[in-house]
């Protein structure tokens, strides 16, 4: 079961992360799916590994498990199966060989439907037949007519005029194409632009902040892919926050919980006011986990805070001792021997 599951889910064509017959699975993600536990999913990896049936290799930064389907074309390929069928069955006596089902006899190439048509998943995970094949494929023509990936229709008009009324969950909802899901980092860098553009995000936002935590959050799905419309109705929640907050559940999130959904950071957002989300980003700055996301001495500065803390502190309690005559009892702040 779990076999025909992956072959399910392997790529039918090739994208930017995956080969045709590979496919990237998330072993936590997986057994809330299936219900099975961890240990019974890995074990069962290691014994189709074992038999033959899928290679294996562990993706770094906890990115999932890349898995390889053996002789995955050969299980697409409609022939292989008549070849085997034909080496069990007797030959025609009468050396007219029977016409296989289904088969086309004027040999139009529309005459019949492929084993496994790719599928494409939304981010609730369910499946639906894509004819033309190849999920990443941008239809010629005018890309403004009827593109076929959201990152095409978000790019058909980055270049022209945006309307600064129309919000990004406006514009996600009326592509035509909104459930059409973001597969890759260079896909979430895409859709983040855009939503600048569309000013969905207060001033001051990083795109390096908001791209590594889409990404994080692009990975919790067991298929690696996450819906834009999904994206779009996150971020219409986020405009009751300030870019401080914004930025410290963020990267607390990225750092301290990256295998939860959206759904956790915005408690961290519920639960942090402004004071402390500057306080909490100072903290962050110096916090070496960061580092795996290429974010590591890349921080935003806390918006509004001041440029030393400690600083700042000793001028205040220095002011305070002036105003009440005790300067003298107290050491040169500027000599700490």
């Amino acid at each position: 079961m779990i076999y025909q599951m992956l072959v399910s889910r392997a790529n039918y064509a090739a994208s930017e992360r995956c080969k045709i017959g590979q496919t990237i699975i998330n072993l936590t993600e997986l057994s809330k799916e299936t219900g099975w536990s961890r240990d019974i999913l890995s074990g069962a990896l290691k014994q189709l590994k074992k038999e033959g049936y899928i290679q294996t290799e562990t993706l770094p930064q906890k990115k999932g498990v890349l898995v390889t389907i053996v002789r995955y074309k050969d299980l697409q390929d409609l022939t292989f199966y008549q070849k085997e069928k034909g080496e069990k069955e007797p030959k025609n006596p009468q050396g007219n060989p029977q016409r296989i089902p289904h088969e086309n006899p004027q040999g139009n190439p529309q005459g019949s439907e492929p084993a496994n048509p790719c599928y494409e998943r939304d981010d609730e995970g369910l499946e639906k037949a894509n004819p033309q094949g190849n999920p990443h494929e941008i239809p010629q023509g005018n890309p403004h007519e009827n593109p076929h990936t959201i990152t095409a229709f978000i790019n058909s008009i980055s270049n022209s005029n945006i309307n600064i009324n129309k919000t990004l969950k406006q514009y996600v909802d009326q592509s035509g194409v909104k459930k059409m899901n973001l597969s890759s980092t260079e896909d979430i860098g895409t859709f983040v632009d855009f939503a600048l553009l569309t000013n969905a995000f207060p001033a001051g936002a990083s795109r390096k902040v908001l791209i590594a935590y889409f990404d994080v959050i692009r990975m919790t799905r067991s298929s690696c892919s996450i819906s834009a419309k999904v994206l779009a109705n996150f971020i219409e929640k986020l405009k009751k926050y300030s870019v401080n907050q914004i930025h410290y559940a963020f990267l607390k999130h990225i750092t301290d919980h990256d295998d939860k959904r959206e759904q956790y950071t915005l408690g961290i957002l519920r639960n942090v006011k402004e004071p402390e989300a500057r306080r909490g980003l100072m903290i962050l700055k110096n916090k070496k986990g960061v580092a795996s996301h290429g974010l590591d001495g890349n921080l935003p500065a806390a918006a509004g805070a001041e440029e030393s803390s400690t600083r700042a502190e000793a001028e205040r309690l220095e002011r305070i001792a002036r105003e009440r005559g005790l300067l003298g009892a107290i050491r040169d702040t500027e000599f700490d021997f």
